[in-house]
C-alpha cells in the first residue's frame, strides 16, 4: 500500500514537471547561437541582422509552440533568402543568406514568423558597397588654359590632392553652383610647345583613385589670312596675313614667274606682300605660295588664281530662227575698227558699231536660211596687246514651217500646242529662245510690242492668245 501511494507521488510529480515546462515553453521566439558574418540584436517582436557588403550567411534557432510560417514582407527580396518557410511546433535550427551588395546603397529585407496570433520580424539588413568613382580618369586641356570639373560619386568621406608634378599651374575652385560632389579645376595657360601632365589624387576609406590631367603645348601653326586669292587680268599688288609662332620660310614654284614678292622693311614680318603681272592669255593662270617650317613639318598654302583678260561680256552662243534677225554683240575692250573681227561667212553681214567709253557693241544681220538644214559662223574678236582673240558663235534653225504674231506686256506666254515627237522652238524676239513645254512664259524687260516665232516641223493644232489692238499674225510660212 505505502509502495503504491508512492509511485502514485512520482508519477504526479512528473506530469506537473511537465505542465511547468510547457507552460515556460516561449510560443514563438529566436536565439542565433552562430549568426556567422551578421551581428544580432534586438528582442521582443522585432530581431535584426546586420551583414555587411560581402555575401554571408547567419544561423538561427526558432523555438515555436505549434505550427509557424514565414514571409517576405513586399515581396521576396532577390538577395536574401530562408532555408525554410514553414514548420511544426518544437526548435528548427534555420539560415539566413544574402548574396554580395554590389550596389552603393544600403539595403534590406523583413522576414516576418507567424505561430498561433503570434509574429516576430527579422529585419535584414546589408551595407552598401563603399565606393569612389570618378566620372573620368583622364582631362585634355587646351594650350590656352581653362578649367575643368570632375564629378565624384562617393558614399564614404574623401580628400583630394593635387600632385607635386601639377603645383603651380592646376588650381582648385570653389563655385557655390555646384554640388558637393562636383570639384572645379582651373588650368593656366601652357606657353610653351611642350605637352605637360598633372595627377589628381583621391583618397577614402574605398580606396584610391587618380585623375590624369594632359595640357597640350603651343601648337606649332602656321595660319594664312586667306587660302584661295583671285586676281584680275590686269597687273597689281596683293597682300597674304600670316600668323605663326614659328619661323615661315617663303616657297615660290619656278613656273609662277609672273608673280615675286616685294620684300621691304615698312611691312610687318607677318605681312608678305606680292607683285603680278598682266596676263595677256585667253586662259586663267594659277600659282602656289607655299609657307613653311621644315623643323616641325608646319606648312600652309595659298592658292592664287589670275582670271583671263575677257573681252565680250556678252553670252558667246547666240541663236538665230531660220528667218533671220539682228545680234549684237558688246565687247568690254574698245575695239577700234572691223578689221578686228575675224570670220568667214556671207550669210553673218556686219551692221553697224557703237562705241562706248571702255567698251563697243557690234551689230550683225543675218537673213533667212533657205537651207533644211541649220548652219553656224564663229567670229574671233582680237586686240594687239592680247595673245589669243576671243569667239564668240552664231547658229541659226534651218527652215521650218513657222508662224509669228505681235503682242504687248512685260510677262507674256507662249501659245498652247498639241504635243509632238519633235520640238517646238520658241523664239522671243529679243534675242533669246526655248523649247517649247507646257505653261512656258517670258519676261521682257519693256511693255513692248514684241514679235514672238514660232518653228516646229509640224503643227497638227494650236491656239492662239485672243486678239488684242496692235496685235498682228503672220502665217505666210506655215505649210513650207
Amino acid at each position: 500500500m505505502k509502495r503504491t501511494a508512492s509511485i502514485l507521488r512520482v508519477g504526479l510529480l512528473i506530469c506537473l514537471l511537465g505542465i511547468l515546462v510547457s507552460a515556460c515553453r516561449p510560443e514563438l521566439d529566436f536565439e542565433f547561437p552562430g549568426s556567422g558574418k551578421a551581428a544580432f540584436s534586438g528582442s521582443g517582436d522585432t530581431y535584426s541582422l546586420l551583414f555587411d557588403s560581402e555575401a554571408g550567411t547567419a544561423t538561427l534557432d526558432l523555438s515555436a509552440s505549434g505550427n509557424w510560417t514565414a514571409e517576405f514582407v513586399n515581396g521576396r527580396a532577390y538577395w536574401c533568402s530562408l532555408s525554410a518557410m514553414e514548420g511544426k511546433r518544437g526548435v528548427a535550427t534555420l539560415t539566413i543568406n544574402v548574396q554580395a551588395n554590389g550596389e552603393y546603397d544600403e539595403r534590406s529585407a523583413s522576414i516576418v514568423f507567424t505561430c498561433k496570433d503570434l509574429k516576430r520580424t527579422i529585419i535584414v539588413t546589408q551595407k552598401q558597397r563603399d565606393a569612389l568613382l570618378l566620372s573620368s580618369g583622364r582631362v585634355e586641356m587646351r594650350a590656352d588654359g581653362g578649367s575643368f570639373t570632375v564629378e565624384v560619386m562617393s558614399n564614404v568621406d574623401f580628400t583630394s590632392t593635387i600632385e607635386s608634378d601639377g603645383n603651380g599651374w592646376i588650381h582648385p575652385l570653389s563655385t557655390k553652383g555646384l554640388e558637393k560632389s562636383n570639384l572645379t579645376f582651373k588650368v593656366d595657360p601652357n606657353e610653351s610647345l611642350d605637352r605637360r601632365s598633372g595627377t589628381l589624387t583621391f583618397v577614402s576609406a574605398a580606396g584610391m583613385e587618380t585623375v590624369s590631367v594632359y595640357q597640350r603645348g603651343e601648337t606649332p601653326t602656321i595660319v594664312i589670312s586667306e587660302e584661295n586669292i583671285g586676281l584680275s587680268a590686269e597687273e597689281g599688288v596683293f597682300k597674304v596675313e600670316v600668323a605663326s609662332n614659328i619661323d615661315a620660310a617663303l616657297l615660290i614654284p619656278e613656273e609662277c614667274g609672273w608673280l615675286r614678292e616685294i620684300k621691304t622693311k615698312t611691312i610687318s614680318t607677318n605681312t608678305f606682300q606680292f607683285a603680278y603681272d598682266r596676263n595677256h592669255a585667253r586662259e586663267m593662270r594659277s600659282c602656289r605660295l607655299i609657307f613653311q617650317n621644315e623643323s616641325y613639318k608646319k606648312s600652309d598654302t595659298v592658292y592664287v588664281d589670275q582670271a583671263k583678260a575677257a573681252i565680250l561680256l556678252e553670252n558667246q552662243d547666240f541663236y538665230l530662227p531660220s528667218t533671220g534677225d539682228r545680234i549684237s554683240v558688246l565687247a568690254a575692250a574698245a575695239v577700234s575698227s572691223l578689221d578686228q573681227l575675224r570670220f568667214e561667212c556671207e550669210w553673218l553681214v556686219p551692221d553697224g558699231v557703237e562705241r562706248y567709253a571702255d567698251s563697243c557693241r557690234f551689230f550683225f544681220r543675218v537673213g533667212e536660211n533657205p537651207q533644211r538644214t541649220q548652219r553656224s559662223a564663229s567670229v574671233a574678236v582680237s586686240r594687239p596687246d592680247f595673245d589669243q582673240p576671243d569667239v564668240f558663235r552664231v547658229t541659226q534653225y534651218s527652215l521650218y514651217p513657222s508662224f509669228s504674231y505681235t503682242v504687248k506686256g512685260e510677262e507674256v506666254a507662249a501659245p498652247e500646242l498639241t504635243e509632238t515627237e519633235t520640238p517646238y522652238l520658241v523664239f522671243w524676239g529679243d534675242g533669246s529662245h526655248e523649247y517649247f513645254v507646257k505653261g512656258l512664259t517670258h519676261h521682257y524687260e519693256s511693255a513692248g510690242p514684241h514679235t514672238i516665232r514660232v518653228e516646229g516641223q509640224a503643227f497638227p493644232l494650236f491656239e492662239l492668245p485672243k486678239p488684242a489692238d496692235g496685235m498682228l499674225y503672220d502665217f505666210s510660212k506655215l505649210n513650207l
